[in-house]
Order: structure tokens, then C-alpha cells, then sequence
């Protein structure tokens, strides 16, 4: 009877146990694995298809996970091991029938003995629907994965700092743009906390910007001792009571970004230098168009006579320094507009490299830093090379300013360009070398990986010295790199030697033509114009004309030409191009509407913009200011088909 009513007790006691409990509720024999109780819930998810007078574990297995089926079974297997009130948690999947999602079930069970009930040990569990709490886990595990990849992969340095400016992780580009490692902050950081001297560079890691966000630009000293330009953005992370935890920074390396815009800056000035050159390129090169033909008329009236006397030749040497002069300040101011020319096809010529250089020198020394002192050393003997002119200008001005690589401003910095010409195994070269002396010493060290990183096809790397050497390979030369100290390299430029060209030198037959008087004999007949609105400029080439006999009509302006024209049709006009009132293409254009044999020259101190062979086949030639003599000769015998 006692029995009796103790097995009714604890039935009564289980059946109270669904209103307690969430979840299932249930008791089966350790040995036999028959459940001997099961709760509503329990029977609700487990059994809910299933008609049967018995239960036992293995009914389950049908539902289980396919994942999960075998640790299922090794799980039950050890049941029957299980110590007296040994307790064991458990999570598995389930899959039903009538559901397509999976479902997480956490099991709790603990070895029991109830004698009234079984002489074997029972196993009584309670079972939870913990689907939601492993969903939001899972989801959580996969944020963490998806952060520790963007972490990892970030194309900016992270790092995150605790409370007191100790790191504890940091990624891959973190190391790249400082140089330490994880293991390098951590061991500085236990030497600042223990009290030893870290220099104020190194000090600089580990100080904290405050409490909240801190956002601007910085400069930073590498492990490597060079000074970086960065981006740093540190923000707090606090705690669910709403303390600070830990900081997450965020560095961003705008050294070459720097580098960068100082090179667009310095592409800007020269752009504007352009732009300036361009507007007062016409009044300068009127200035010169005087000085360039009176020179050269001085040296022919007074001739090359051996009975000269002293006076006469000194005053021959006097017009030809004016006319050289003349030359250099015209080439000046055409090298000057290409040089600012933001976009250009390259123009490959015959030149004398030295000559280049030296005519671009105010320019580099405009370029050069304070800090930066230039030096030139030129071959007596001409060195001809095949090259672009204004690009190798611009290679110069490029590697001085410090565009292609950053100047330790603590020290004084040199550079002394040489030509000359070398000989090697395959025979002459022309030299043109660079040596440099008070870079940075993290820069000098990229030279070195500049040779062996060259052959990599990769466009992103034509900046730099790889577009130097791009151009220098196109003109059919190699560039060498050469370190010799910590913040000094040698830049060499070794040019193929060219055949030397005759420019600006009119061949014998072209001379004879000129100096056929009775070709000048029958153009003298016709009718010549000059309209050039600066009147030193239109004299001078009125004097030229005039001695071949020629007597032509000036004209200060456009307007005052079409007035003529009324009662005149000129046969020759030499126009000038910028004018105030009309332009001297459409001035021309304007005169063959009248005359459709007309023949032009229209001269300009800036040809921007003038396509030479589309006007050429309206008849029209394209000089550039100043125009020389033999030069203005030449274009009105093309002009009229005597050449």
C-alpha cells in the first residue's frame, strides 16, 4: 500500500511538471531505452505522427539531423555508463516530416534510481526549443567570420586598442604602413608600462586621442624611421553599461596620395605658367621679331670681310650674341607652352641634349626646393640624340621637385647633372646622369626594388620612375639606378647617339633659289601686304622684303586691310594671327574670297589650335614668331611654287 502510494505520488508529482516547466519533460529505462513518461509537449513535437503503445529513444532517430544522426547514436550508447546523478547536456538537430526547417533541441538528463518505479537506473531529461538562440549564434558566429575578414583584408590599417593604448590585434596592412608587427607593440607596450624610455616616435603609437571619435591627418614615424603621411580615425567601443571598452582605429597611408597631388600641383603651376606664357606670348615674340632681324642684317652689312677692322668685328660679334639670344628666348617661350601642356603627342627631333638642358634651366631651378641646390656640368662637343625635347625637360623637372620621390628637408640636398658621351660595348652612347644626394632613406631604398619590380605588366605601375624609364625605352635608351649611400642614388640615362640635322639650315639649292635675283625680279611686280598690329614687328619684316625690291602695303589692323581691299587685291599677304579686331586666318580667308590666287603666310608666336596641314592645303603656311630672314625668304618662294 505504502508503494501504492508513493508511485501515485510521484505521478501526481510529474504530472505538475508541464506547468512548471517550458519544455518536455520525460523518463525512460537506461537499459532498455523505453520511455516510461513523456509530457504533452513532448509527445506534441516528438510523436505527433506516430500511434504507438510504446516508446522507446531509437523512435526518434527518424527525426534527427542527418548531420547529427551518428553523434546521436553514439550518444545513446552511453546511457548505460552514466554514473548515479551524473548529469550530461546535449544539443541536437531535428528535421520533420512536415517541416523544411531545421529545429535545435537542447537536452538536459540526469541518472536517476526510483525503486518503487525500476530496480535499473531510469534517466529522467527535460528538453528545450532552442532553434532561436542557435540561429542568433550562428548568425553572430557568422558576423564575427565576416568581420574577421574585412579585418584581415581591409585595404586600410586597423588595429584595436585597449583602454590604457595597448594593442591586441591588428591586421596585415597595419604592419605594412607602420613596419611593426603585433608582437613589436606588444613588447614596446610592456616596456611602457614598466617604466622604460620609448622614444617620442614610438610613444606616438600608443597615445590615446580622447574619449569619443577622433578624425584628421597625421604624421606618423615608420619602424624604419621614415615619415609617413596618414589618415587615422579612432573611435570608442563601450560596453552594454555604456563604458568604455576598447578603441578600433583605422590608419590610411596618404604618403603616396601626397605624392600625388604634389605632382598635380606641380602639373597645375606649369599649366598656369602655360597659360600666362600663351597670353603673353604674342607681345614677346613681337618684341623679338625686331631683334631677330636686325641682328641678322647687322652681320650681313658688315660682312665677313678680312679687312675689317676691330671695331666692325667686335660690333659682328655683338648682332650674333642679339640673334642667339633672340634664338633662346623664342625657343624659351615654345618650350615653355609645350611644357604646361597637360596632354601632347610626344615630338621626337635630332636635338642637342645639352643645349635642352641648359635652355630649361631657370625653369628646374624654379622647381627645385629651398632645401635643393643644383649643379650642371656639360660636354664641350654636341651630343645628338633623338628624343623629345620638352618631355626630357619635364623627366628633370619631375625628378627635382620631388614628384618621383620625397627630400629629407633636414638636410641640404644636391643634384648635379652631367652629359656626356660614353662608350660602351655596343658601341657610342650620350649619358645624361642624375646624382642626387639627401633623399629620403626610405626612399632611396625603392630604388633598389625598382629594377627587379620593372617587368611586371601592371599599368597601375606607370607612374614614377616606371614612366621615366617607359619614355627613356621608347627613345631607344635604358635607365640605371644606382644607390651609393643612405639618401643618395645616381640616375643614368643612356640615349642612342643620332645622326646629326641640319635644322633651320636651308639646303644649297633653296640658297641659290634665294639668291637668284631674277625670281626677286618678277615677285617684286606683284602686290605684298603686311598686316601685324605691332609696328617695331611689321617694320622689320617691311625692311626684309625691301631688300628684294619688294614694297609692301602695312597695315596696323584687320579692319584697316579690308578697307584696302576695296580698291586693292594684294597676290602675297604675311599676316600675324592674334589681333584685336579679326584674327589673321579669317583675314586671309576673308582677302581670297576676292582673290582666289591669293598665297599666305600667317605667322603666330603660339600655333595651338592650327591644324598646319589642313590650312597648307588652303595655301595658307604656318610660321612661328619671330620669323628669321632666310626663313621669310623661304616661305613666300613655297608660297608662289618656286621651290
Amino acid at each position: 500500500m505504502q508503494m501504492n502510494l508513493e508511485a501515485s505520488g510521484m505521478i501526481e508529482f510529474f504530472k505538475l511538471l508541464p506547468q512548471v516547466c517550458s519544455g518536455g519533460v520525460y523518463l525512460f529505462h537506461s537499459k532498455t531505452n523505453q520511455f516510461l513518461y513523456t509530457n504533452p509537449y513532448f509527445q506534441t513535437v516528438f510523436f505527433r505522427e506516430k500511434q504507438k503503445s510504446e516508446y522507446f529513444t531509437s523512435d526518434l532517430s527518424s527525426s534527427v539531423h542527418p548531420d547529427d544522426l551518428k553523434l546521436w547514436d553514439i550518444e545513446m550508447e552511453k546511457v548505460s555508463n552514466l554514473k548515479m546523478n551524473q548529469k550530461r547536456e546535449i544539443t541536437f538537430r531535428f528535421i520533420f516530416p512536415e517541416q523544411s526547417l531545421v529545429k535545435w533541441f537542447h537536452f538536459s538528463e540526469n541518472l536517476i534510481s526510483i525503486p518503487s518505479l525500476s530496480e535499473e537506473p531510469l534517466v529522467i531529461g527535460f528538453v528545450y526549443d532552442v532553434t532561436n538562440e542557435k540561429v542568433t549564434e550562428e548568425n553572430v558566429q557568422e558576423q564575427i567570420r565576416l568581420f574577421l575578414g574585412l579585418f584581415e583584408n581591409a585595404s586600410v590599417g586597423m588595429a584595436l586598442q585597449d583602454w590604457e593604448g595597448g594593442y591586441f590585434r591588428i591586421n596585415q596592412r597595419f604592419t605594412e604602413i607602420t613596419g611593426y608587427t603585433i608582437k613589436e607593440l606588444t613588447n614596446l607596450n610592456l616596456k611602457r608600462v614598466k617604466g622604460d624610455i620609448l622614444s617620442e616616435n614610438e610613444l606616438a603609437y600608443f597615445t590615446i586621442l580622447g574619449d569619443g571619435l577622433e578624425i584628421g591627418e597625421a604624421t606618423l614615424t615608420r619602424k624604419d624611421g621614415r615619415k609617413i603621411n596618414i589618415y587615422r580615425r579612432t573611435n570608442t567601443f563601450r560596453n552594454a553599461e555604456g563604458k568604455p571598452d576598447f578603441y578600433y582605429v583605422l590608419l590610411d597611408d596618404l604618403t603616396e596620395k601626397k605624392r600625388v597631388e604634389s605632382y598635380i600641383l606641380h602639373s597645375q603651376k606649369m599649366e598656369t605658367i602655360g597659360n600666362l606664357a600663351a597670353n603673353l606670348a604674342h607681345d614677346l615674340n613681337n618684341y623679338l621679331q625686331p631683334i631677330h632681324v636686325f641682328s641678322q642684317l647687322g652681320k650681313e652689312i658688315l660682312g665677313t670681310d678680312q679687312k675689317q677692322s676691330m671695331d666692325q668685328y667686335r660690333m659682328g660679334e655683338y648682332f650674333k650674341k642679339i640673334g642667339q639670344a633672340a634664338d633662346s628666348a623664342r625657343s624659351m617661350i615654345h618650350k615653355i607652352l609645350r611644357f604646361s601642356k597637360s596632354t601632347e603627342a610626344d615630338v621626337i627631333s635630332v636635338v642637342d641634349v645639352s643645349a635642352v638642358i641648359q635652355s630649361s634651366i631657370p625653369i628646374l631651378v624654379a622647381e627645385a626646393p629651398k632645401s635643393v641646390e643644383l649643379e650642371f656640368f656639360f660636354s664641350e662637343e654636341p651630343l645628338l640624340v633623338k628624343l623629345d625635347p620638352v618631355r626630357i625637360s619635364k623627366i628633370l623637372g619631375e625628378i627635382i621637385s620631388g614628384s618621383v620621390f620625397s627630400w629629407d628637408t633636414s638636410m641640404v640636398g644636391t643634384v648635379e647633372i652631367n652629359t656626356k658621351q660614353i662608350v660602351v660595348d655596343y658601341g657610342p652612347k650620350v649619358l645624361v646622369q642624375i646624382e642626387i644626394i639627401g633623399i629620403h632613406a626610405a626612399d632611396a631604398s625603392v630604388f633598389q626594388e625598382f629594377e627587379s619590380s620593372f617587368f611586371e605588366e601592371d599599368e597601375s605601375r606607370w607612374a614614377g620612375l616606371h614612366l621615366i624609364k617607359r619614355y627613356v625605352n621608347n627613345w631607344g635608351g635604358d635607365l640605371n639606378i644606382e644607390k651609393f649611400g643612405e639618401t643618395s642614388v645616381i640616375i643614368s640615362l643612356i640615349l642612342p647617339c643620332a645622326e646629326e640635322k641640319s635644322e633651320g639650315i636651308l639646303p644649297k639649292s633653296i640658297n641659290s633659289t634665294l639668291k637668284n635675283e631674277n625670281v626677286w625680279d618678277r615677285l617684286k611686280e606683284l602686290v605684298f601686304w603686311i598686316i601685324e598690329d605691332d609696328a617695331p614687328a611689321r617694320e622689320s619684316l617691311a625692311l626684309v622684303l625691301s631688300l628684294k625690291n619688294i614694297k609692301p602695303s602695312l597695315f596696323e589692323s584687320s579692319t584697316s586691310a579690308l578697307q584696302e581691299l576695296k580698291f586693292q587685291k594684294p597676290d602675297f599677304v604675311i599676316s600675324d594671327y592674334r589681333m584685336k579686331d579679326l584674327n589673321g586666318l579669317h583675314l586671309i580667308r576673308k582677302i581670297r574670297d576676292s582673290n582666289e590666287n591669293l598665297v599666305a603666310v600667317l605667322y603666330t608666336g603660339n600655333t595651338d589650335g592650327l591644324d598646319e596641314d589642313v590650312l597648307g592645303k588652303e595655301g595658307i603656311l604656318v610660321r612661328s614668331k619671330p620669323i628669321s630672314v632666310d626663313e621669310l625668304y623661304e616661305s613666300i618662294l613655297l608660297s608662289f611654287g618656286l621651290l
